[in-house]
This record gives C-alpha cells, structure tokens and sequence, in this order.
C-alpha cells in the first residue's frame, strides 16, 4: 500500500490510510498515524455530522463532504450512505416531489438516481410534530405564504380638502317665463288717471295678487371646478409579491 503524503488523500477509513502496519514495520507507529491520519480527514470532512444533515454555508461552492440541496439528480451509488438514509426517510414520488413535497428525497429514476431536497430561496420551519402551533404538518412538504388576521390603525391628525374654483356663470332670465294673476276693481270716475299706459288705480282699489302667480325658469352652467384632497399622518408601504423579514441568503447544504 502507497504511502499516504498529501492530507487530502487521507480516507476516513483507517484502513486505506497505509502504509500497511503489517508489512512495513514499525507496525505500532503505523497504526497510530493511520489512525491520527482518519481523525484529521474526518474533521475535514465533517467529522459528527450526520448523514441527511442540512446547513447553510456563507459560499455558492459545496465543501467537502456536502452537497447542494438545490434539487438534482444524483447517483445512488456514488452516494450510497445519503440514499440510504434517504430511503429510511421514505422516498416520494417525482409527481409529488414536483408539487408539493420538494423538501424532501423523491425516487429519481427509479434505479441508478435519487433526487435532492430543493431548498433555493425557502425559510425552514420547526416541525411541529403535535404541538399545536402549526398544526397537520408533513415534514419537506411546502407551505404557502399566509398573514394572520390582523387590523391596521389609522392616525389622522387632521387635514383639509382645498376646492379651487377658476370662475363660473350662471346662464338665467331675469324674468323668466311669467304670468300675473291680477284681480282688481274698475276705475271710479275722477279717481286715479293712465299713467303710460298702464293704469294706476285709486285708493278704492284692490288687489288681491300685486305679483300673481309665476315661475322662473333658471338655466346655469359650472365648469373648471376642481376638488384638492390633501391627507396627512398615514404612511402606506409598498406591497410586494410575500411577506418576509429582512434578511440575507445563504445556499443550502445537504451531508452525505
């Protein structure tokens, strides 16, 4: 067996790790570096992290030992301690993984791939597992956006509405269209004379309707009259396409 001279070909198994210890003496110090040697590939390859593990890391390139959890198909051989783990969990179907159920493992193809949990642009969430606070939930299956009921209070600490008028007319007779009903005694002789022609009745004189009865008839017209709303102390905030915290984004890892 090789001797191991680069760190990054050491195996988390001691046993790829030679020289072997019973061909090449001292065999007592070869073990110990072997297994000195295991110990520091399983730091750098996670050592404690279990398989099926998820993480965001603050890098677009998957260290060593991880994957995306971006949705891809990928080996079942190659990665046979994550499919493994995923099968316990219990694979979904491509039709549901493609719906609903992307958090989680689907079959892939059936025989050589499996598919990855797509975790790109989604918050996770505690399973609720019975507790009550999101209740009938089934792990990796998506949720959508909700807002609770929720009221929204309005302070006004007072405004005016400003009416501009440039100028307006109103087209009408002076008049109208009238008539006098007009109720009155004759003349008495050398009493009261034609006054241009209308006549003017002395003090025996009555009259019962001076105007009569008339009607006027009005025509009128605005124009140019516009309404100014100014409202004051209510601030409205931009709606957007979901509701979130402010926040920074990290890509999803998945161990295997």
């Amino acid at each position: 067996m090789a001797v191991i001279t680069d760190i990054n070909a050491l195996s988390t198994n001691q046993a790829l790790n030679g020289p072997d210890g019973t061909v090449d003496p001292p065999s007592t110090l070869d073990d110990q570096l072997r297994y000195h040697g295991a110990f520091i590939a399983q730091l750098r390859d996670g050592f404690g992290t279990p398989v099926g593990a998820a993480l965001q890391i603050m890098g677009t390139t998957a260290p060593t030992g991880w994957l995306k959890a971006n949705g891809a198909l990928v080996s079942r051989t190659t990665y046979a301690a994550l499919f493994a783990f995923a099968s316990a969990q219990g694979l979904v179907t491509e039709v549901a993984w493609a719906a609903t159920d992307f958090g989680r493992f689907s079959v892939g193809d059936g025989t050589t791939t499996f598919r990855l949990p797509d975790l790109r642009g989604m918050f996770t969430r505690g399973l609720d597992e019975s507790r009550g606070l999101d209740a009938a939930r089934v792990i990796g299956v998506d949720q959508a956006a909700s807002n609770a009921p929720h009221v929204h209070a309005v302070t006004d600490p007072g405004h005016t509405h400003t009416v501009t008028d440039p100028g307006h007319i109103h087209n009408m007779d002076p008049q109208g269209s009238h008539a006098h009903n007009y109720t009155g005694q004759a003349p008495q002789p050398g009493v009261g004379a034609g006054v241009g022609g209308n006549q003017v009745y002395g003090p025996s004189a009555s009259t019962t309707d001076p105007v009569g009865n008339h009607t006027h008839n009005l025509t009128g017209a605005a124009t140019g009259i516009t309404l100014v709303a100014r409202v004051t102390g209510i601030t409205l905030v931009t709606q957007g396409t979901e509701g979130r915290p402010r926040n920074v984004a990290y890509p999803w890892y998945v161990k295997f």
